[in-house]
């Protein structure tokens, strides 16, 4: 499994440098054996004539366009855009990729400077040449980076094919404009500016596949798309239900744009279901099922998703994920996009998958699990995972108002409130195995393995294995907290025994154990939570799986 820093290699950092490498051969190429070629000789002549048809209109105009491609122009709009962006949009996917395109562009530009030179055209300049190479041209990669890169966010949250086709024309015609004014003001031979556009070009391309879906590049579905939608159980149109929990998702703000897309996609009017608190999903799931619809949509966070599933458990009903939580432990392990108009066009044409669920037995306690909520344990299920100890403790003790306002660092704030918290005593049965007994901050049963951040915790975790996987957290002192962080951080399993000695577990923290049912026992009541949402506290935790449970739309 790649981990975050391979995935930001193989998606950005390679194809970059693979660019730069191509790029540095092609002015090499132009400027030492091919400027004696065709069309590469036709260059000056054409240099000539834009010189000698200079008027004072086109002067300014072109002044004008070259001012926007201009270094403290370009940086000022992208940071107003940047921030805009993230005021609107709510997400930093797409501040990422512009600021991301726009910095690449940069990096190639410059890393192509230090090994292609090449002189301005021989006509006279209209304004004052900076100490680079005429190749490539700076002005007009940055320019299609820039408004290339607001033209894919832009055309990306529209649907119609006309106003689509709007944005890019006008945003678009930026960069062709930058870099015909660049050769009129006699700053760039023509190879220079079609190079640059190339590269910006791809460099957007990387971004987009790096940090958008690759259909947000060109702001539509198609007709493809169209084509390819489903039919429904009963041969018409296919209907989707949308579980939604209002406090995640703005219904207001999203309903129309939902609807529109699911329209234009070939599906009908989708059935929207709204949580509450008495029923936080399971309910509305079951009122979905009954109306026959093909899909069952969970627009919400982790507990919204974990009702859902346990409503679908065992049905050929697909559950598709809008994720709009803290946590989205599912969707980040699962490869769920995190954009609604993504999340959609993976609910609607993506793959189904079977996963596993995990089910949990908190009630029941010695100490009286009045805690436990409504319905039996056999209704209490988890699609990421559960725990007791710390993380319990972290996501209960997290301000609901730093979680919606920072995301997940909320909980590591809360986090370093507990870590000098008493270790917990831990009896821990793996299914017919001898009880093991430990001193522990945590126990974790997971259905997944990726925390957040990429960080794996249960590096051998899969959704479809039909297996449980489960670590015990035990850092003892500095020491034991630093091997921890770097065995977290650093994703990596160890060839070690299952089971640890004793005397060993200060310099070995963390204890990985696989099985079909796990029972958890601690010598007090202790926090404990199921897909990140607080159970309250007990002595008890009993964990099967159910695999195969649930049908998941996957991309």
């Amino acid at each position: 499994m790649l981990t975050e820093a391979g995935r930001f290699l193989r998606r950005i950092v390679l194809p970059l440098a693979i660019l730069t490498f191509v790029m540095v051969g092609l002015g090499l190429l132009v400027t030492r054996t091919l400027d004696g070629v065709w069309p590469f000789t036709t260059e000056d002549d054409l240099e000539r004539t834009l010189a000698e048809h200079r008027s004072g209109t086109w002067n300014d105009v072109t002044h004008a366009f070259s001012t926007l491609a201009d270094t403290r122009v370009i940086i000022a709009t992208t940071l107003v855009a940047v921030v805009l962006i993230r005021i609107v949009g709510r997400s930093w996917r797409g501040p990422l990729f512009l600021a991301g395109a726009v910095a690449g562009q940069a990096l190639v530009f410059w890393l192509v400077q230090l090994f292609v030179s090449r002189d301005r055209p021989g006509v006279p300049r209209l304004e004052h040449a900076a100490a680079t190479s005429s190749f490539p041209s700076g002005h007009t990669g940055a320019a299609f980076a820039l408004y290339g890169g607001l033209a894919v966010l832009l055309a990306s949250r529209l649907r119609p094919r006309a106003a689509v086709v709007s944005v890019w024309a006008l945003l678009g015609a930026i960069p062709l404009a930058v870099a015909g004014s660049r050769m009129y003001r006699g700053m760039h031979h023509p190879s220079d500016v079609l190079t640059s556009l190339l590269y910006a070009g791809v460099v957007l391309v990387v971004m987009n596949r790096a940090l958008l879906s690759p259909k947000s590049i060109w702001g539509y579905w198609g007709r493809r798309a169209r084509r390819e939608a489903p039919t429904g159980a009963d041969g018409g149109r296919p209907r989707a239900a949308l579980v939604v929990n209002p406090i995640k998702l703005d219904i207001a703000e999203s309903r129309t744009r939902i609807d529109r897309i699911m329209h234009d996609t070939g599906w009908a009017e989708p059935l929207w279901l709204e949580t509450t608190v008495l029923d936080p999903g399971a309910g509305v799931t079951a009122k979905a099922l009954a109306e026959g619809v093909d899909l069952v949509i969970a627009a919400g966070g982790d507990g919204t998703i974990r009702e859902c599933a346990g409503a679908l458990a065992g049905t050929d009903t697909p559950l598709a994920v809008i994720p709009a939580g803290t946590g989205n432990l599912l969707a980040r392990n699962l490869g769920l996009p995190i954009d609604i108009a993504d999340a959609l066009h993976v609910a609607m044409h993506g793959r189904d998958r079977r996963i596993d669920l995990g089910m949990v037995e908190a009630n029941g306690d010695a100490d009286g699990d009045a805690d436990a909520g409504p319905g039996t344990a056999e209704s209490r299920c988890f699609t990421a995972m559960a725990g007791i100890g710390l993380d319990a403790a972290m996501v209960a003790d997290a301000p609901d108002a730093l979680k919606k306002k920072v995301g997940w660092p909320a909980y590591v704030v809360s986090g370093a409130r507990h870590l000098r918290d008493r270790r917990m005593r831990v009896t821990l049965t793996v299914d017919d195995g001898e009880p093991i007994r430990r001193r522990a901050r945590m126990v974790l049963v997971g259905n997944v393995g990726a925390l957040q951040a990429g960080m794996q915790l249960l590096p051998g975790a899969a959704p479809d294995d039909g297996l449980l996987d489960v670590v015990v957290f035990a850092p003892y002192g500095m020491t034991g907290w630093a091997h921890a962080t770097v065995r977290v951080i650093g994703r990596r399993r160890d060839q070690e025994p299952a089971v640890v000695p004793v005397k060993q577990q200060r310099l070995r923290p963390i204890e990985h154990f696989t099985g079909r049912t796990v029972l958890i026992e601690t010598d007090r009541p202790e926090p404990r939570e199921v897909d990140g949402d607080p159970i309250g506290p007990g002595t008890r935790l009993a964990v099967r799986v159910r695999p195969g449970a649930l049908t998941v739309r996957v991309p």
